[in-house]
């Protein structure tokens, strides 16, 4: 690893570009903790663009549903939403209307739109919706329609989770997962943690479990053409078996290159794998979780963009966003939840990313890290992966979708402002 994900200097500071009004927050420390939780299908109809590996992959049909769900947190005073996209990708013309919609459903001062998290599970067996997986190149992917309709169900899930609120209290859990995934890049740094949030009603029930895990749902490749979660439906599965609610999957830090072991590309696997990992989390002692506290931070950071097939993006009309400046705005988010700390990363991150911002929380409780959180910008991996291309397996491809050399140590920067501020 580096010696020193925080390097000092003029450079950097003129990269960071916080902004004093992009910083939003609420600290409340009193209230019981009510929480709710819903999905909705967001399954498409054959024929759509799937995201990733290669153009012009239609679906033919559908091996299990996609999902939008959602978990709403309410202590009296204040509340969050968190919702996770059975998606390859997520994009800011994606998440700002499902948190504006979402809060204007719910039609309570409680909840604004900046306090509703949205994140992707990257499965690569669901619709293009960065635009950049059509036909060929030069045409778009992105079915607007199908765009419209996923904001629709992920803040219609957001309205349900809000109305099934029960009084509630907070366990985690905090495991390994081994065997079947490897960091193809380089082997010897792995995140094998699991960490997970359990909300149970006064009755001890299981309203919804968040699971924070690394792994690139990719067990299913290039050649299928079925929609599926990949191998977090066979988690979704084997969870519902043995617990009753709504169980969420929160990708973690995959980039630089975290993939699971594919001796084969079978529905078996990914039952296999997601099985994996549930037995992982049930198997893991449930300890109370301290604290009702509900607190959100988010931060607008402009990332240096040193990639031109980002901005041949935009020339090409694939995308709705502008990716042709010399920067692309994004954002990072913080919050808390009782003694648990989350934080989003804009994209696939590498591992020691993901350990650099938890060494800046806080508190005592469990740390998520939820990679493509409210945003997606292709891998964000460390300065050795441009320095040393040669040197470190699918380097190429991993800064071939990159924002830029800087981008890492942005983002890390941005993140310092909002946890820091805890």
């Amino acid at each position: 690893m580096e010696t020193s994900l925080f390097r000092t200097g003029q450079a950097l500071c003129l990269l960071l570009a916080i902004f004093t009004s992009g910083v939003m927050g609420a600290d409340e420390m009193n209230g019981s903790l009510r929480v709710g939780a819903a999905s909705v299908t967001i399954t498409p109809e054959p024929g759509i663009f799937l995201g990733g590996y290669d153009y012009n992959r239609r679906a033919t049909g559908t091996h299990d549903d996609l999902y939008a769900k959602a978990v709403v947190f309410e202590n009296g005073e204040t509340a969050l939403a968190l919702v996770v996209l059975d998606a390859l990708s997520i994009q800011p013309f994606i998440t700002q209307p499902i948190a504006k919609d979402a809060s204007a459903k719910v039609n309570s001062p409680l909840l604004a739109p900046t306090n509703v998290i949205v994140q992707a599970t990257h499965t690569h067996a669901a619709p293009d919706l960065t635009g950049i997986y059509g036909p060929d190149p030069t045409h778009s992917g992105l079915d607007m329609g199908y765009v419209n309709r996923v904001i629709s169900a992920a803040s219609d899930a957001v309205k349900s989770a809000w109305e099934n609120r029960v009084p509630s209290s907070l366990y985690w859990r905090q495991a390994e997962c081994r065997g079947w995934v490897d960091n193809d890049s380089e082997p010897d740094i792995l995140e094998p943690s699991v960490t997970v949030l359990e909300v149970r009603n006064e009755q001890g029930k299981t309203v919804a479990t968040l699971t924070n895990f690394a792994a690139h749902p990719t067990v299913l490749d290039g050649d299928n053409t079925l929609i599926s979660a990949d191998w977090v439906w066979g988690f979704y599965t084997a969870m519902s078996r043995s617990l009753p609610g709504e169980h969420l999957f929160l990708q973690g830090a995959i980039g630089a290159w975290i993939q699971p072991k594919t001796p084969d590309h079978t529905f078996e696997r990914c039952a296999k794998y997601g099985e994996s990992l549930a037995a992982a989390v049930l198997g893991a002692q449930p300890r109370p979780l301290e604290g009702t506290r509900i607190a959100v931070r988010r931060q607008a950071v402009k990332l240096p963009l040193r990639n031109e097939t980002f901005r041949q993006m935009t020339q090409l009309g694939l995308s709705p966003r502008d990716l042709s400046g010399e920067t692309v705005e994004t954002e990072v988010a913080w919050f808390r939840i009782g003694d648990a700390e989350f934080a989003t990363h804009p994209g696939e991150t590498a591992p020691e990313f993901a350990e650099a911002t938890r060494k800046m929380m806080r508190t005592s409780g469990p740390k998520f890290i939820l990679g493509l959180g409210l945003d997606h910008l292709g891998y964000i991996v460390p300065v050795r992966y441009f320095d040393r291309t040669s040197e470190i397996k699918f380097a190429d491809y991993l800064i071939s979708m990159s924002p830029g050399r800087d981008a890492g140590e942005v983002m890390l920067a941005a993140l310092k402002q909002v946890v820091g501020e805890n």
